[in-house]
């Protein structure tokens, strides 16, 4: 509960006006029109009383909540005994200049000025959240889940962000509810986490655009977690196809949004390619493309869930008609995306539309795993040591049969595989060093010591071996950490981590050219690399000029001509970072007059 003082709100008590114990009809207005509460909190309540119920007038310019709460209180509690009395008919009570379509303008700017003062934390609504729960009436369940968009679109930034919002899990949670209405209200709650509202600082905008991203990695989750066929995913296509609506083409989300909405394209189910259709047309309209072109821009990202449809001997009518709306041949299509198709195909286990690619492009299936090898093992090295140790006993069983069946006697050699691909396999791990995830950079780093130890070693080292050295190398790990962790740096690196950048710099100037190609902007590439992927390139360049340590001095040339190029676009600020990090591993070695000006004069330029 809250008084308004000369100040602003504060809260005089912690106690919910609304208990489980109240009566059903009274918890049911509440859930009907507790949103506004959160309105009325940010300053962009409009009250319309006198439209429904007379009540008397305000006497202040802008009525407290504590007044609010009792005249609304007071007379729900007598509208009630009136069997006449229609509860949605409360919906036209109120209006938000901040929250309701129908008010287009943008709030008067002082109350967007008063507004981060005046706004509710997440938490503060948790002692209504019973209203929510399949104890009470579904109804009554439906009207409080959606008046949490209105608390989420008065909420302060510390609460913007979906994974650690107070309200996030309990909204997740119901998109697989049994209900229908209660699925479609969470979708709207969810969405409005990823909503960009034209009031909302760049802070606010950073976190959206990360919920976004965070949203479609939990459709993923949800998806999985099914056991098969279910009503609820038609909800998730339609939260989908909501991402899709509020991002822009270049945003991150939109890599995952479409792959998502093309799976179910091609799905058996014909109710759901008909909702994934519609998203995509929706999708398309918003973004003023035609669905031919937004699936063009993004054809790298949907080649997967195309490709994993795949049945050899047939090409299903939903992969035909992308074919035809691509206008390109499969075979085409298939050939130019081969390096991320096959890695996914092998990796999730999709045997059967692995053969049918192979069956398309005219290739042997070991020749075409072969192929794609370095990436196949970069995906491997990345895993857990058990789901790692299967995956390569599935490789070394799928090139053996293969050769068993042309009655030849091939022995597959691991290590000898690994030469073959090195400086490209290499590429792979160091970009990975540039993810976000600790997690998976530690494995990175351990990956790219026990690539070391196999290309050092004799040629008869087997899966497990390989296995056995990557988990040693994981437990002992230098804990030396990168920038990025906080940790401090280093005055020294301890003997394996020398070696382990003795070996990096022997293969750096392959591993800088696949970064350039990467880091390369050109209108062809705009969309197949969007700003995530080259921010992580960045950011892999930075971790690798970390790990090099003292070497780096050797190679600073290179790495500055590889970050030079993006300076004046919007990944700026991280290859600034990365310049940082040179310049500490630099403080050091001895420089010529040459070196510092090479250094100095791109940021110069730049700025």
């Amino acid at each position: 509960m809250y008084r308004q003082g000369r100040d602003g709100y504060t809260e005089v008590t912690d106690k919910p006006r609304i208990t489980v114990d109240d009566p059903p009809d009274l918890v049911e207005v509440v859930a009907n029109v507790v949103g506004f509460v959160a309105c009325a909190r940010a300053g962009g309540l409009q009250v319309r009383l006198q439209k429904v119920l007379p009540l008397p007038e305000w006497t202040e310019e802008e009525p407290s909540l504590d007044t609010v709460q009792q005249s609304v209180f007071g007379m729900l509690r007598s509208a009630l005994s009136n069997p006449c009395f229609d509860i949605l008919a409360l919906r036209s009570v109120y209006s938000c200049t901040m929250c309701d379509s129908h008010c287009s303008k943008q709030p008067d700017p002082s109350l967007n000025t008063r507004q981060s003062s005046r706004m509710v934390t997440l938490s503060d609504w948790l002692p209504y959240w019973f209203i929510a729960s399949s104890r009470q009436q579904e109804t009554t369940s439906v009207r409080f889940v959606r008046s949490a968009v209105r608390f989420i679109g008065h909420a302060p930034p510390e609460d913007m962000a979906l994974k650690s919002s107070p309200l996030g899990q309990g909204i997740i949670r119901r998109l697989s509810s049994s209900n229908r209405e209660i699925r479609l209200a969470a979708r709207d709650a969810v969405l409005s986490y990823s909503q960009n509202l034209s009031w909302d600082s760049d802070a606010v905008a950073h976190i959206k655009q990360a919920n976004r991203t965070e949203t479609m990695q939990i459709l993923h989750k949800l998806m999985q977690e099914l056991n098969g066929p279910s009503i609820v995913e038609e909800v998730f296509l339609l939260v989908a196809g909501g991402i899709g609506r509020v991002s822009q083409m270049d945003d991150n989300a939109m890599c995952e949004v479409l792959p998502y909405m093309v799976r179910y394209y091609c799905s058996s189910n014909v109710f759901l390619r008909a909702v994934a259709m519609e998203q995509l047309l929706v999708v398309s309209q918003v973004h003023q493309v035609s669905v031919a072109r937004l699936l063009s821009c993004f054809s790298e990202h949907i080649s997967c869930a195309l490709a994993g449809t795949l049945i050899q001997g047939l090409l299903p009518a939903p992969f035909v008609q992308c074919m035809k709306m691509l206008e390109t041949a499969p075979s085409d299509f298939l050939n130019r995306f081969q390096a991320r198709i096959v890695p996914e195909l092998f990796i999730g286990g999709n045997e059967t539309a692995l053969k049918a690619v192979a069956s398309i492009l005219d290739i042997r299936l070991p020749v075409l795993c072969v192929n794609q090898a370095a990436s196949i093992f970069a995906r491997m090295f990345l895993m857990d040591d058990q789901p790692m140790q299967q995956a390569m006993l599935r490789f070394v069983s799928l090139l053996s049969a293969e050769s068993e069946l042309d009655k030849e006697q091939v022995e597959v050699n691991i290590p000898s595989l690994l030469r073959s691909c090195s400086v490209k396999l290499i590429f792979n791990l160091v970009l990975a060093l540039g993810e976000h995830d600790s997690i998976l950079r530690k494995r990175a780093r351990s990956a790219i010591a026990t690539v070391q130890n196999i290309l050092d070693g004799a040629n008869t080292q087997g899966v497990a071996v390989i296995v056995q050295q990557n988990t040693s190398n994981m437990r002992n790990m230098a804990s030396d950490e990168s920038p990025r962790s906080g940790g401090p740096a280093k005055p020294h690196m301890a003997a394996s981590s020398q070696r382990l950048a003795a070996f990096v710099s022997q293969h750096i100037l392959g591993v800088l050219a696949y970064m350039n190609e990467l880091l390369r902007d050109t209108p062809e590439t705009a969309m197949l690399r969007n700003e995530h992927m080259r921010r992580k390139a960045v950011m892999a360049i930075g971790e690798m000029v970390t790990l090099l340590g003292a070497q780096a001095a050797a190679h600073a040339n290179n790495v500055v001509a590889s970050l030079t190029p993006v300076l004046s676009g919007p990944i700026a600020d991280c290859a600034l970072d990365v310049w940082v990090v040179l310049a500490e591993n630099l403080q050091h070695a001895r420089l010529s007059a040459d070196q510092v000006n090479s250094l100095l004069v791109p940021l110069v330029a730049a700025f």
